[in-house]
């Protein structure tokens, strides 16, 4: 027994070196790729912009604090595709769209929050899902506007990598590539992007639904301005036209 003890030992301490050297490697590789990164970071801005022009004055403090898991969720997903951690990037964006979804629910549901919080309420996430396609603010309005269509397709692609359903969402594939903890390959980096920008867009999509009254005309101009990061512009004709909120192909560099 000692001597198994000595040997994962040596083991433990081999596997933390090789770990920050494989760090190091695939952080310094996936940086030469700044430009994306940064396109992220932009988008993850909009969460944030949420939380300090708008939901932190509208919304309870226990509801916010699913939010602010949210904006957390986003985080580390970006910082695991920093590192080339991919499928834990995935699952964290899976999160973040999950902790958004809660946050809205409980919102208008303080009974259910109470119960939540002693451990006495738990549903599915179609549940939370169902609850906010057939939502007054939500259910006559085209799905396509208010982000519902791809937050059901979003959904089920980013499912695939938190189950490991899918061999294109899998880390290891083929024996020789274990352990594979990190990877520097750009093509997964492109790939991530896209799902990250698709679940950002859902976010920002489903509370403009849900909040459209507090951005209409010449309100909140700065929260606009970081949301239009995060929509595609061939949506902004669609949401003026719907809610009347105005958003900036090309934010403006002075306020």
């Amino acid at each position: 027994m000692k001597s198994l003890k000595e040997e994962l030992s040596r083991n433990f301490r081999s596997f933390g070196n090789e770990l920050k050297g494989k760090y190091v490697e695939t952080f310094t590789t996936l940086e030469t790729n700044e430009g994306k990164y940064l396109e992220s970071y932009e988008r993850l801005s909009t969460l944030e912009a949420w939380r300090a022009y708008l939901l932190e004055y509208c919304i309870s403090g226990s509801s916010l604090n699913f939010f602010l898991e949210a904006q957390n969720d986003a985080l580390l997903a970006h910082t695991f595709a920093r590192i080339g951690s991919w499928r834990t990037a995935l699952q964290s964006l899976r999160s973040l769209i999950e902790n958004t979804l809660f946050c809205l629910y409980y919102k208008d549901h303080p009974v259910e929050l109470n119960l939540w919080e002693n451990g006495k309420h738990q549903q599915s996430v179609s549940d939370y899902i169902a609850y906010i396609a057939k939502h007054p603010r939500f259910y006559s309005v085209n799905a396509n506007i208010t982000g519902v269509a791809l937050l059901k397709k979003e959904y089920s692609t980013l499912s695939k990598a938190v189950h490991g359903s899918s061999r294109s969402f899998r880390m290891t594939k083929k024996e020789d590539d274990f352990p594979a903890l990190m990877i520097p390959d750009i093509t997964k980096l492109n790939q991530w992007l896209t799902r990250e920008a698709k679940a950002i867009q859902i976010v920002n999509q489903v509370l403009i639904t849900m909040f459209s009254e507090h951005l209409q005309a010449a309100k909140l101009r700065n929260l606009r301005k970081s949301v239009s990061f995060a929509i595609p512009t061939n949506l902004y004709t669609q949401i003026r036209d719907q809610f009347g909120i105005r958003l900036f192909k090309i934010p403006p560099e002075n306020p």
